[in-house]
């Protein structure tokens, strides 16, 4: 397995970078392979769930032909988080670089501030495959958007992926606080991550945004999304995967070469499909397969 490298794109101890080539090999700036990108969930607040969870997947798809042929290397984000009440720290002795109070658009800013740093080290351009898992899926699907409220972000030349892969995903804010309303933790999350205004939950939800500002018009450059649910999900309800895959049916329509992949045949829990690996590997090289085939 080759040795991961961790890279700073910021001051703050969340603002890293985990890479490692598909080979021990050095990765190379000149490799015309698929990067495979991979931003976590954990609610925008979870200290326990970062960047490094993705090694369980990492090591199921290291043995797969498919991926040793076309994938250059692996990298995992992660960024700066919100409060998390079960994780409190004292703001008079917690270091301003450790202290997690990351409000919108702090979450985005970050990620898309580690895809323009690797775009800087390594050069891959779009030949990348950006996978999301719970609010990473938002995050991945916020980064082809043509504009989020309140996220104006300085540098807007960053290449846009040629997949997408939203696992277990958060797509619409208030249709899952709608569907959750019994459970007082869900809106709480949002607001911690999002604050008080449902207008700007509107604003930033991907599924709901279907104007200029949404996936459609700002994903132009793209050619796979893949959007995968699982039935004995207890954290995320179906809705949010049926409403992201009609929205992405206008991206869809708008080009022929462009496809959906649907995959809601998943069995496990929320957070075991990336804990096991297994099947978060599986919605990945879904994505690696269809992007082989158009190029062959």
């Amino acid at each position: 397995m080759s040795a991961i490298e961790n890279f700073s794109y910021g001051p703050h101890e969340l603002q890293r970078l985990h890479v490692s080539g598909i080979s021990g090999a050095p990765v190379q700036t000149n490799d015309d392979r698929y990067w495979v990108i991979y931003i976590h969930g954990g609610a925008w607040r979870d200290p326990t769930i970062l960047a490094d969870s993705f090694k369980y997947t990492e090591a199921v798809l290291r043995q797969h032909s498919l991926v040793q042929a076309h994938v250059a290397a692996f990298a995992s984000i992660d960024y700066r988080l919100s409060p998390h009440p079960d994780f409190p720290q004292d703001p008079h002795n917690t270091p301003e670089s450790r202290f997690r109070a990351a409000k919108h658009p702090d979450h985005l800013h970050d990620v898309q501030t580690a895809l323009q740093f690797l775009q800087d080290k390594y050069a891959f351009g779009e030949k990348y495959i950006l996978i999301g898992h719970s609010c990473g899926a938002t995050l991945a699907l916020q980064t082809v958007m043509n504009r989020v409220n309140g996220a104006n972000h300085p540098n807007t030349t960053i290449p846009k992926p040629k997949a997408i892969v939203g696992v277990c995903g958060i797509y619409d804010l208030r249709l899952l606080r709608n569907d959750f309303k019994q459970y007082e933790s869900v809106g709480a999350f949002i607001k911690g991550a999002f604050g008080e205004d449902e207008e700007i939950w509107d604003r930033v939800s991907p599924a709901r945004v279907i104007d200029s500002d949404g996936v459609a018009a700002g994903w132009s450059t793209g050619q796979v999304a893949i959007v995968a649910s699982s039935r004995n999900d207890s954290l995320i309800n179906s809705p949010q995967g049926l409403a992201m895959r009609k929205t992405l049916k206008t991206w869809e329509d708008l080009h022929s070469e462009r496809k959906i992949i649907f995959l809601d045949d998943l069995v496990e829990d929320h957070d075991d499909v990336w804990s096991k690996g297994q099947e978060l590997s599986r919605t990945i090289i879904a994505a690696i397969e269809s992007l082989v085939d158009k190029r062959s």
